[in-house]
């Protein structure tokens, strides 16, 4: 009894350091297929895919040389998060999104990209939720990109006005003053 106690302690422990992991399993077929890059879209883009939000909207998305053009939102500082419905941490950072959101609504938007799960969460979500089937290639992209190989949520990801990285975290916990702090660096 002393050991049960003693591994599900170590468990929780490692998800506070770490977040939770990913059971994101991607099809190997669907990451290897190129992203074709559509006739008018953006000079410097890479390649292109298109993602669909939970209320049916469709965004195109341009991979650029320094991150990620979302159609529709130039000009806007985006918070690209990765989270599994199912996770206590990306759950508990719902209300500190939905903040920021609110307090920047013409110079921020929230983009979630849903990892594993059934979108049990979205509702609660006020910002712009992307469920797994309808993320098209941004997985491969964001690992293009920055190297992060999806093994564990919440990870968020902050891109400049450029549509450029700037930072990138997987998130224990939500660190609500510094992510304020960022965007206002970025204004």
């Amino acid at each position: 009894m002393k050991y049960t106690k003693l591994l599900a302690s170590l468990f929780f422990a490692g998800l506070l350091l770490s977040g939770c992991g990913s059971n994101n399993k991607e099809d190997p077929a669907a990451a290897a297929q190129p992203a074709a890059t559509p006739a008018g879209s953006s000079a410097n883009a890479l390649a292109s895919t298109t993602i669909v939000t939970t209320t049916g909207k469709s965004i195109q998305v341009d991979r650029t040389a320094g991150g990620f053009i979302f159609h529709g939102y130039e000009g806007k500082i985006v918070l690209l998060e990765v989270y599994g419905d199912t996770c206590p941490h990306c759950e508990a950072a719902i209300p500190s999104y939905n903040a920021l959101q609110a307090k920047y609504p013409n110079d921020v938007v929230i983009i979630a990209l849903e990892s594993y799960g059934t979108l049990t969460n979205a509702a609660k979500q006020q910002y712009i939720t992307i469920p797994k089937a309808n993320t098209g290639n941004m997985f491969s992209f964001i690992r293009e990109l920055t190297g992060y190989g999806l093994q564990a949520v919440p990870y968020l990801m902050i891109l400049d006005r450029n549509g450029d990285y700037t930072y990138q975290q997987v998130l224990a916990d939500f660190p609500a003053a510094e992510i304020d702090s960022r965007i206002q660096q970025l204004l």
